[in-house]
Formats: C-alpha cells, sequence, structure tokens
C-alpha cells in the first residue's frame, strides 16, 4: 500500500512537461569552435516575446536541452569627443548691456537669425580704466550643443580675478540667469600659476550674454571659444508603426497596441499635412493586468507638440520624442491638448534599437533561438561576469564570435502563450492519504481483535 502512494505522489512531476516556446529560429555561427557566440535580434523575435525583460528568449541545443545565455540591450552609443570651435562674439557697450533686457533694438540680424553687427560696438582695443563690456555670443547651429566656453585673453601675464552673470536668450528680449557669478581668474605667484577660463553651460538657447559685475579690470579679449559635444547616433533605429485601435476626435484620445516587446526609446506621430497638436503619451502593459483590475496608466511625456507641414511639395515634420528610457510596454494611448482638431487619427510610430542575445556553445549543435512562453521563468545565468573578465584580458573591443538567425519558424504556437494551471498540492494530499490509510489500517487491526475475541465457557 505505502509502495502505491510513493508513486502516485512521484506522478505529478512526470507528468509535468518541460516550457516549450510558440517560435523557433535555426542559428547559424560565424565561427564552428568559437565558445561563446552573441546574436543580434530582429523584429520578429521582438514580436514573438511573451514578458517585457524577454525572459522567454533563449536558445536550446540539438536535444532541446537550453544553454546558458542571456538577453542584452543595444549597447549605448559612446559619446563623440568634445569639438573646439571658435564662437562669433560681439562687445557690447556698458550703458547698452545694463539697461534693459532687450537686445533686439541694437542688434542687426539676417533672416535665420545670425548676429550681423551691433550698434556703437566696443573696439577691439580700449583705453586704460574704460568700462568692462558685456560679451554676446551666437552659437547659431550649435545651440544645444555648447558644453562649455573657454575664455581666450590677448595678454596671458595680467593678473586679475573678475566675475560675469552668465544670461542665455533665443530671441535677444527674455533673458534666462544660468549663472549669477562666473569667475574668470588668471593669478601668478612666482613660478606658479593658476588659471580658470573655462565656464560649464547647460542651456539649449541660441544667445549667450556675459555681463561683468566689475566696473574694470578685464583685459582684451582675443577670442571665445566653444566646447561642441556631436551627437554620436549609429543610426540603427529600427520603427514599428500602429494605427489607432480606439479613439476619435471628440475626445481627443487615441489607444494602440503595439505587437511586440519592443524596446521602445522613440516616439513620433505622423499628422496629416498642415496639422499641430500638442500630446500627453501614456502607456501600460495589459499583459500583466490581474483579472480584477486594470493596469494603471503611466504617463511617459506631456506637452509634447508634433507637426506637419507641406509647403510648394517639400514635407517638414516635427522631431521624434526621446522617452527617459526603454520600455516594453504593449498599450499607448495619445490624449490631445483641448481644442486640438485632426482630419483623421494619426499613426503612432515606436523607434528601438535592437538588442542581442549572448549564449556558450553548450551541448550538442545545430542551436535554436526559441521565443515566446508565459511560463518561462525569470531566472537566467550571470554570464557578465565572465563576458567583463575576458573584455578586460583581450581587450574592452572584445565581442563573442558571430551568430544570425535563419528563417523562424512555429514551435508550440498560440499554447504557449497560455500560463499554466496552478499545480496541485500533492504532498498534502499524499499526507492526508496516508493518515487516512494508516487510520483504516488501525481500525481493522482493532476490528479483528474484537472479533477474535472468544467467550469465557465458565
Amino acid at each position: 500500500m505505502m509502495k502505491r502512494l510513493f508513486v502516485l505522489a512521484l506522478l505529478p512531476l512526470a507528468a509535468h512537461a518541460e516550457t516549450d516556446f510558440a517560435r523557433q529560429w535555426p542559428l547559424r555561427l560565424a565561427q564552428p569552435d568559437a565558445g561563446a557566440y552573441r546574436v543580434p535580434l530582429d523584429a520578429s523575435v521582438y514580436a514573438a516575446a511573451y514578458w517585457r525583460d524577454l525572459r522567454d528568449v533563449r536558445v536550446i541545443d540539438a536535444d532541446g536541452k537550453p544553454v546558458a545565455s542571456s538577453v542584452y540591450a543595444a549597447a549605448a552609443p559612446a559619446p563623440a569627443p568634445l569639438r573646439r570651435v571658435d564662437l562669433p562674439w560681439f562687445a557690447l557697450p556698458a550703458a547698452q548691456a545694463a539697461a534693459a533686457d532687450d537686445l533686439s533694438v541694437v542688434v542687426q540680424r539676417d533672416a535665420d537669425g545670425k548676429v550681423v553687427s551691433i550698434r556703437n560696438s566696443v573696439a577691439g582695443d580700449r583705453a586704460a580704466g574704460a568700462v568692462d563690456p558685456a560679451w554676446l555670443v551666437d552659437l547659431g547651429d550649435d545651440a544645444g550643443r555648447l558644453r562649455a566656453l573657454v575664455v581666450d585673453w590677448a595678454d596671458a601675464d595680467a593678473t586679475f580675478d573678475l566675475g560675469y552673470r552668465l544670461e542665455a536668450s533665443d530671441d535677444l528680449r527674455h533673458w534666462q540667469v544660468l549663472d549669477p557669478q562666473v569667475r574668470l581668474v588668471q593669478l601668478r605667484n612666482q613660478d606658479r600659476r593658476l588659471s580658470g577660463n573655462r565656464i560649464e553651460v547647460n542651456a539649449a538657447r541660441r544667445y549667450l550674454r556675459l555681463s561683468p559685475l566689475q566696473r574694470s579690470g578685464a583685459p582684451r579679449l582675443r577670442g571665445l571659444r566653444g566646447e561642441i559635444a556631436d551627437a554620436a547616433d549609429t543610426g540603427d533605429w529600427q520603427w514599428q508603426e500602429a494605427r489607432a485601435v480606439a479613439g476619435g476626435s471628440d475626445s481627443g484620445a487615441y489607444s494602440y497596441r503595439l505587437d511586440g516587446r519592443f524596446p521602445v526609446q522613440r516616439l513620433d506621430v505622423a499628422m496629416p499635412a498642415n496639422s499641430t497638436a500638442t500630446w500627453t503619451v501614456s502607456s501600460r502593459d495589459a499583459d500583466r493586468a490581474m483579472a480584477s483590475s486594470e493596469p494603471a496608466w503611466r504617463v511617459r511625456a506631456s506637452g509634447w507638440n508634433t507637426w506637419h507641414l507641406s509647403e510648394a511639395g517639400q514635407q517638414q515634420r516635427s522631431a521624434p520624442l526621446q522617452l527617459d528610457g526603454a520600455t516594453g510596454d504593449r498599450e499607448w494611448r495619445l490624449q490631445a491638448a483641448p481644442g486640438t482638431t485632426l482630419a483623421e487619427a494619426p499613426t503612432l510610430r515606436f523607434g528601438y534599437r535592437p538588442g542581442s542575445v549572448v549564449f556558450l556553445a553548450q551541448g550538442r549543435a545545430p542551436y535554436l533561438l526559441v521565443a515566446g512562453s508565459a511560463n518561462a521563468g525569470a531566472d537566467r545565468p550571470a554570464l557578465e561576469p565572465m563576458l567583463e573578465s575576458l573584455r578586460a584580458r583581450n581587450g574592452a573591443q572584445w565581442q563573442p564570435a558571430a551568430a544570425s538567425l535563419g528563417e523562424g519558424s512555429v514551435r508550440a504556437g498560440d499554447a504557449a502563450y497560455r500560463p499554466a494551471k496552478a499545480p496541485r498540492d500533492w504532498k498534502n494530499l499524499v499526507l492526508w492519504a496516508v493518515l487516512v490509510v494508516g487510520a483504516l489500517v488501525v481500525a481493522g487491526f482493532a476490528f479483528s481483535l474484537l472479533r477474535g475475541k472468544r467467550p469465557d465457557p465458565r
């Protein structure tokens, strides 16, 4: 009897099937004898994945056994080195700089906003004791990319400790104070020299103004140089489009469904021609919703203005929106600001940079990449310590050998997306069965004793 009970206890374990996946892709290895490989992911893998963290994207060997693998997001582009350029600058008369914030009346600009000249500008050579001028800088196309100003003095031997107020503007009328007291220092003590001629800048506006806090004492300025941070974009952005599945112009809200776990980092709205709108963007993860409640919407951006202008056969559009981080949410919503009117529902575009899977050549080749399972566990091997050690030994540019995806095919299909039923607590059931059987055995023994008892003939 007890042997049968133990067999029944093991049956659920034997009947438990291994996790299967919806789709599979054969892997082509560039070097058959490499120990580690890296395979870039394409749109079909993201479309098949079930979990936002891509825990169900894995690699298996020829026997169907999982090998050590891990999913990695696309590497962030390395920032380009700062580029130093000579900036156009103009000396403002002290009276004009101090009179008012509106410099548009004394500054002459061309049609593109470039400063051409300044009325009654200060000459380059000033008499000793003259009042220090203010400096106006036109960043032009480098606006938003300036990281620092470097002051180049004509007299390298002069000693001074000067203060300036740093301001920024887009129209020469309204100014924002970036730093109320910038210190520019050039001191000497015997053979030692202390120089502070670099001003950090954190603003995206086109015009800068440095106004002196002292009446005089500044040497002649030779020039101003800017440290420019050029955008380093690898250009490997991929885009997915989604049409509105609900909503309309009456409510100003449009809903979208993204078919895949794409690591979205940018958004773009395909607007009708000659239209503009300001949006609040929200997203949520409906696949992780509890049966009793809907997941809450998370605001990703607000006050995002998009537009599309068609003029003389040329199409001009607003720039894409950069999100704070990547998200794999499937449901998205655009809420237009009050008063917005559109002829048709806009198309929402999702920009992402594909990641990759790194795996070790364990088991028998050939290998398969599989994706799509509601029952995949979150436990993954920690490959990063090994990869960091290999980069330290072989150089920072070391990478695993290349592998590529073959043509995908269906593996378990939609059945893999159905969560498994909660397993029964067989231990408790077996324990109760043992207790019941034990009680029955004890009762049987007692009944046998009672029946076997003979009455005394005396």
